[in-house]
């Protein structure tokens, strides 16, 4: 049955295809198109190395298996049979044909597609060179073998003249030459390569490009001699129609972008979204492609200059980066991926310091952390080096996100303007289509999570729900985040003022022995020894007191020789009192000190016997605001438990902070009433003891209220009674114990800087101040 032919398909009819880099994404496209498009062909020659322990006859079988491969089993099944594979590479000599495979390509060959090239944009100099500046060269050696060539089409990439304000369809010289470096390559070791590889790059910003222009060079110089074509697409997205919407299989380029904003993995990214965006649908640049050698064909007059084209969209179709984003991001709510990490909502800024502040605190934090608790699970750990590659990877791309490039693309739309009916319908290249810039977006969107993630449409209502789920921690996080600075804020202000001093400090209640049976005797975490140690440890981070009010304590040796003489005094007495005897067991007002004076005096005992091994630097808040407390509990109290908890959880150990939390809460309830009013107490009858007793029960039954030692000497001996008696701490464990203070001390003013500066910088982001600089 006779086949009516479109000029292009007739001028394949009877081809042999030679194509390099066919398992890459633009060469299975490319593949394909020609299977399905160009059907008269006779043949397509592909070269395919073994991959993973698999032969290339396999690796062919399971690209057919792909998804773009179906209208082709399903309308041309026998354009299969019309592919021949070999075992070849780019980086070995006659690209590791031999013999017969070698005999057959170069006797057959009318059309070369070399498209194999090292994509890493992070490579050293030394693979970029092999791949893609050796490996041209050998495939123009194959080549110049072959009888038949009538096109020899190389693919380069529209940005490795990025030192020219406008890319012409021309080949740039370039200082360096082609042969030299690759001599170099061949005769230095790679680490001194390394070395002097930042210098030998420049202007460009990665080996890709540099090596990409080398390789042009390479052949602009086969020119005369050869019908060779340089073909220049930029940045390779998602096919917009064929072979079927959306289509993509790697994470190069804006795709790795869009999967991982959308994944909520990249929460920041240097772009000026003022800048137009220079990207091509993957099928536009094939359809070119596939153009280009019966254009070439077609000319009367052979061309003076190597014929250059540049793949890239229209002027009138490019859309600023700034529209791109917030329409991907409007899209991407709608069809969300599934289990994320976070929501996706990332920043997008021109300013280097805003940028990294991002990456520090939501790049590489959570990639620690979860790393961290994947290894407390006995987990493999992947999030680091997921984030190395992600680091590495937006920093080459700001290069490329950060400037305006300009390119002229007149050969390019040429080759849609010289297209019949019928070719315009097979090789699709229309500037001017029906559907729009959104609906292709969709379409890519749509394409990531199909055929890159896996993810069926069915998921969507799943995914959707996540979505909601993550938007609501997102921001019930920013809440507390913003509840934090403005609490950081106010306590900055109040200790400014002098209205917040803190530290541990003594309340009024039964406190430990001044004298007997041992100074500072204490065995129980009740009343002013539990605040004490619960302060001192950092467990403790607010408490509710009136520093003005005075502080109402008793040794208890004081209050116990109180009780001893009571009955003996009673018992003197010649008549019986009227009423019932009262005796309050208080210290003599003269001695009584505010609260206030007893913080700042605690101060300087606390850096002197600090206790060992506490949570948190101790410097609690002490406030009379409820509010203010009650905020400070939830934040510094509850939250440190419950994760102090999970992470016992974890690792499989006893759970007991919300436990000890629960008790503190308490003791803190009731005390609060005695903390915050004051009290007065009339206290002759107990002074009456002391003034009663001879000289021999004064020593013997001690409550001298006007003894040498001061109230500071009682205090250290409290310190240091709570350190022996209660927490068992060595007295030669002090020299350490200070050091770990000191250390806790520089971590609290750590964090306490970066929750500053966290709050001035997202004030000055919200205020637009930041946008200036």
């Amino acid at each position: 049955m006779t086949v009516d032919l479109s000029p292009v398909q007739e001028y394949y009819k009877d081809k042999t295809i030679f194509i390099t880099g066919a398992s890459g994404f633009m060469g299975k496209v490319l593949l394909e198109k020609l299977l399905y498009s160009c059907h008269s062909l006779k043949e397509v020659i592909i070269i395919c190395r073994p991959k993973r322990g698999k032969a290339p006859e396999t690796r062919l079988e399971e690209m057919f298996k792909l998804p773009i491969f179906q209208r082709i089993k399903d309308e041309r099944p026998e354009m299969l049979k019309k592919v021949t594979i070999y075992q070849g590479d780019v980086t070995f000599d006659q690209l590791g044909l031999s013999g017969e495979s070698l005999k057959h390509v170069t006797e057959n060959t009318n059309i070369v597609f070399h498209m194999a090239a090292t994509l890493k944009l992070e490579g050293n100099l030394r693979d970029a060179i092999d791949m893609n500046l050796l490996g041209t060269r050998r495939a123009l050696n194959v080549a110049k073998e072959m009888k038949q060539l009538e096109a020899f089409i190389h693919l380069s990439t529209a940005f490795c003249n990025c030192d020219q304000e406008v890319m012409y369809e021309k080949v740039y010289d370039f200082p360096h030459k082609p042969e030299d470096l690759m001599r170099l390559a061949e005769w230095m070791d790679v680490k001194t390569l390394d070395a002097i590889t930042p210098d030998l790059l420049k202007p460009h910003p990665n080996t890709y490009t540099y090596s990409k222009r080398l390789a042009e060079l390479l052949v602009r110089d086969h020119y005369e001699s050869m019908p060779v074509i340089i073909a220049r697409p930029s940045i390779v997205s998602p096919s917009a129609y064929e072979p079927v919407p959306g289509w993509v299989d790697n994470l190069n380029g804006p795709t790795g972008l869009m999967v991982g904003a959308g994944k909520g993995v990249i929460r920041s990214m240097l772009i000026d979204t003022r800048h137009l965006s220079e990207v091509i649908p993957v099928d536009y640049a094939i359809n070119g492609l596939c153009v280009i050698p019966y254009q070439f064909a077609k000319m009367t007059e052979r061309p003076t200059e190597v014929p250059v084209y540049n793949i890239t969209c229209a002027d009138h179709r490019k859309m600023q980066w700034g529209e791109v984003i917030e329409m991907s991001k409007e899209i991407g709510y709608r069809y969300p991926m599934e289990a994320g990490l976070w929501y996706p909502d990332g920043c997008i800024t021109t300013n280097k310091l805003h940028h990294n502040i991002n990456v520090l605190l939501f790049h590489w934090l959570p990639a620690y952390l979860i790393d961290f608790i994947l290894l407390l699970l006995g987990q493999k750990r992947f999030m680091i080096r997921v984030q190395n590659r992600i680091s590495v990877g937006l920093e080459v791309l700001q290069f490329f996100t950060m400037r305006a490039w300009f390119f002229k693309s007149d050969a390019y739309s040429s080759l849609w303007a010289m297209l019949n009916e019928a070719d315009r319908k097979n090789f699709n290249m229309d500037m001017d289509p029906e559907e729009t810039v959104p609906m292709y977006i969709e379409s890519c969107v749509q394409g990531g999570r199909q055929y890159l993630m896996k993810e069926s449409p069915d998921s969507l209502p799943r995914a959707r729900l996540q979505l909601k789920l993550m938007y609501i921690l997102d921001r019930a996080c920013k809440t507390l985040i913003v509840g934090t600075l403005c609490y950081w804020t106010y306590g900055l202000v109040a200790r400014l003022l002098g209205t917040a001093p803190s530290k541990p400090l003594f309340l009024p209640a039964v406190s430990p022995a001044a004298f007997e049976p041992l100074p500072g005797w204490v065995d129980n975490l009740n009343g002013p020894t539990g605040l004490m140690i619960g302060c001192g440890k950092g467990v403790i981070r607010s408490v509710l007191v009136n520093q003005q009010n005075k502080a109402e304590v008793i040794p208890v040796d004081y209050a116990i020789n109180g009780l001893i003489v009571i009955p003996y005094e009673f018992n003197k007495q010649a008549k019986r009192p009227t009423n019932v005897p009262v005796y309050n067991i208080t210290n003599a007002d003269h001695r009584k000190m505010t609260m206030g004076t007893v913080v700042e005096m605690s101060k300087r005992i606390n850096k002197q016997f600090p206790f060992n091994a506490g949570l948190w630097y101790p410097d609690p808040c002490v406030t009379t605001n409820q509010f203010y407390h009650n905020f400070n509990v939830a934040l510094f109290h509850w939250l440190p438990a419950y994760f102090l908890d999970f992470l016992m959880l974890i690792l499989g150990q006893k759970r007991f902070m919300l436990r000890v939390q629960e008790k503190i809460s308490t003791g803190l309830g009731v005390l609060q009433f005695f903390t915050l009013n004051a009290w007065i107490f009339r206290s002759e009858n107990y002074a009456s003891l002391w003034n009663k007793l001879n000289e021999e029960d004064k020593a013997i039954f001690n409550m001298n209220m006007n003894t040498e030692n001061t109230e500071e000497e009682y205090m250290v001996e409290c310190a240091k009674g709570a350190r022996k008696f209660i927490l068992k701490e060595k007295e030669e464990d002090l020299p350490r114990a200070r050091v770990h203070m000191k250390i806790q001390w520089v971590v609290d003013v750590v964090c306490k800087t970066v929750i500053v500066g966290l709050f001035f910088y997202y004030l000055l982001k919200w205020t637009g101040v930041l946008a200036i600089f």
